[in-house]
Order: structure tokens, then sequence, then C-alpha cells
């Protein structure tokens, strides 16, 4: 496998020339990689879904064999492209028990497209790490809405300690969402950068020492809950893509990652006007 360094060095910024690769997450070195673009890798158990088919290689595979909570399939739902709708009444979720090549002691990268279709949903999750499906994990990070309707961004699974947040000035628009963490020992400490893009929102970028625990852990969930608490801890939302990387890149590389989201889902015209892919996509 590339280092770190040399997937760095190979996704430099280079011209849209005849001839160029655009960048895609197989070149990054991805631990997960889910995207509904991809019906191939889709199971559909009659209208939900029962498996989400990790394309990074590494076979993390997110399932749900109880039907009652699975996410349904929408071929069109997303700028006219597919998403994975998964809905607060059914508490639908779908989860990897052992990801193979990322844990929630290490460094990482989530990046997602996705969103929240209702306001007003206290830590409503995207994703993130977990030790059993649908349970509080002390200090397992974790991808999600925030407290009231201005804040996405990460912190551990109780709700009362600490995060690292952007703040955004409309809750329910398409978006994509990079969290990295960096440095510290065994998910203790380090770096957290945040990322969020969206129209006319009051910030796009954060960072924050990690002031938590992290249990260790490599099992990755999406969608469902972030605490026993049902009553707040669902939401409905639509998610397209998940790109799970087991390194923090540096800003050139996460810039690219935007980029390629960007141009992937029709969300261009979301990234900051000073973005280097907004009007191009980026390519190898």
């Amino acid at each position: 496998m590339i280092g770190a360094v040399g997937r760095v060095g190979l996704l430099g910024l280079q011209s849209g020339r005849r001839g160029r690769r655009l960048l895609t997450p197989a070149s990054l070195g991805a631990s997960i990689w889910l995207t509904a673009k991809d019906a191939s890798s889709i199971i559909v158990s009659g209208s939900t879904i029962s498996q989400w088919s990790d394309k990074s290689g590494n076979g993390n595979h997110l399932v749900n064999s109880t039907g009652a909570t699975q996410p349904a399939y929408l071929a069109t739902e997303f700028n006219g492209l597919p998403t994975v709708r998964f809905a607060f009444s059914r508490q639908d979720i779908l989860f990897c028990q052992n990801a193979v090549g990322l844990s929630s002691a290490s460094d990482f990268l989530i990046a997602a497209v996705f969103e929240f279709r209702v306001a007003g949903r206290a830590w409503d999750m995207v994703c993130g790490f977990r030790s059993a499906a649908n349970t509080s994990t002390a200090g397992a990070p974790l991808l999600q809405g925030m407290l009231f309707d201005e804040q996405i961004g990460i912190h551990n699974s109780d709700r009362d300690d600490t995060r690292i947040k952007v703040d955004v000035t409309t809750r329910c628009v398409k978006r994509i969402v990079t969290v990295g963490r960096s440095g510290g020992t065994n998910g203790n400490g380090g770096t957290v950068t945040i990322t969020a893009t969206g129209p006319s929102q009051a910030s796009y970028l954060t960072t924050g020492t990690q002031s938590w625990n992290s249990t260790a852990t490599n099992g990755f969930q999406l969608g469902g809950r972030q605490l026993n608490d049902v009553s707040v801890s669902f939401g409905d939302k639509d998610i397209s893509e998940i790109i799970c990387l087991p390194y923090s890149p540096n800003t050139a590389l996460r810039q690219q990652i935007e980029g390629y989201l960007a141009h992937e889902w029709g969300l261009s015209s979301a990234l900051p006007s000073d973005h280097p892919f907004r009007n191009s996509p980026p390519y190898l």
C-alpha cells in the first residue's frame, strides 16, 4: 500500500489535459468507500437495503438484516442522483462490526455527502465509530448535527462532553462535511479539523484539540442513533457517499476530496468562493 506521503504526492494539483484521470477514492487508500451512484454495490431486499457494499477493496460492507430498520434506496432524490434514506420513524441503520484498516484510536478522515431532512433533531448522527450498533460508546467520535440547527461537527458519544463544530446557517441543505483527526495517543488528544460546505453559512472550517479519550473500536455505523436515548438521537437524512481514510490528509488533499465530492453530486456551488476546485474537479 502507498504510504500517506506517497498518496499526497500522487494527488498534487494538475491540469485536466487529455489523458488525465479524475481523482477517485480508489486512489486514496480508503478503508471504506460507499457511493449510492453504484447501484450494484447496494443490496435491496424488497424495498429496503440489507447491505451497502464497500468499494475500497477492504470488504468493509455495512449491513442490517432487520427489515424494519433498513434504510431505503432512492434513485433520483439527491440532485437527480441516487441516495440512501434513513428514517427517524424506523430508526434506520447500517453497521460494520469490524472495519479493516480503520480505528477510532488512530488518525482518520471521514468525508460525507448528505442532507438532514428535518430541523430540530439534536445529536442527529450521520456516521461514526461504535463497538456495537446503536449503543452509547463513551469517547468514540461521531459526525453529526448537534444541539440545535446551527452546528455540525464531531464529539464523543456523551452529548454533554467536549465537541468541535462548524457553525452553519441552515441545517437542512445538501452538503459535504469532512472530519479529520491527527496526532494524540490511542485516540486521546490530537488535532481535529472539520469542514462543512453550504450556501451562505456562518463558517466553513474549524480546528480544535481533542480533549476526550476515544474508545478504541473499529466498528463503523451509518445512521441509527448516537445514544441510548431514542427520543432525541435519531434523524431523517439522505446519505449519498462516504469516504473513510486511515490517515488525516493535509489541506491540499482534503480540498481535492471536497472537490471530487462536489462535482460528483452537483454541489460545487456550495464550496467556498476561493476553493481551488469550485470550478473544476481534481485530476491525477
